[in-house]
């Protein structure tokens, strides 16, 4: 089961679990003071709800996996489109949508976006490409469209990727 928290449930939550496992940085009386409260209590104090998982059918599962397969193929296609791959795999668009985000952990559109930008970073990381022919490679309509959906994914421009001689962030 996943629980359904908010923002401040899991910040929360997760600052104690930090604390706690770092312990020995700080003082006893704090140490004292987080012993006391578990991420269990947590959640019972934010009065967080389990919500159950969906059961995806094994055909449902099959047909997710060759709509991720295809993406990882055909993610530079300029014709992708939900409607298109709910045709071509027999997936209604709620199943697609709903079952993809819940098996892979992302849209679809954004596990496409995120391949898109894996292989930016390949390219120019390598200096196949510099950033106006990765950015027309990838089907953006300008440099800085692109630029700014790098920084986004990855936290600094792509031309600072180039100057620091690739680097090694994921």
């Amino acid at each position: 089961m996943t629980p359904k928290t908010t923002t401040h449930a899991m910040q929360a939550i997760a600052n104690h679990a930090f604390f706690a496992d770092n312990a020995s940085f700080y003082d006893a009386a704090y140490q004292e003071e987080t012993d006391c409260w578990d991420p269990l209590q947590a959640l019972m104090h934010f009065q967080v709800q389990a919500v159950p998982a969906q059961h995806i059918p094994a055909a449902d599962l099959q047909r997710l996996q060759q709509v991720k397969d295809y993406l990882r193929e055909s993610f530079l296609s300029p014709e992708l489109s939900l409607y298109g791959l709910c045709r071509k795999f027999g997936l209604n668009e709620f199943k697609l949508k709903k079952g993809f985000k819940q098996l892979f952990g992302n849209t679809v559109f954004g596990y496409v976006q995120e391949m898109k930008m894996k292989t930016a970073r390949q390219f120019l990381a390598e200096r196949k490409m510099n950033v106006n022919e990765v950015a027309d490679y990838l089907g953006y309509s300008t440099p800085n469209h692109f630029s700014a959906a790098f920084k986004k994914m990855y936290g600094h421009k792509p031309s600072q990727l180039m100057e620091f001689g690739g680097g090694t962030q994921n």
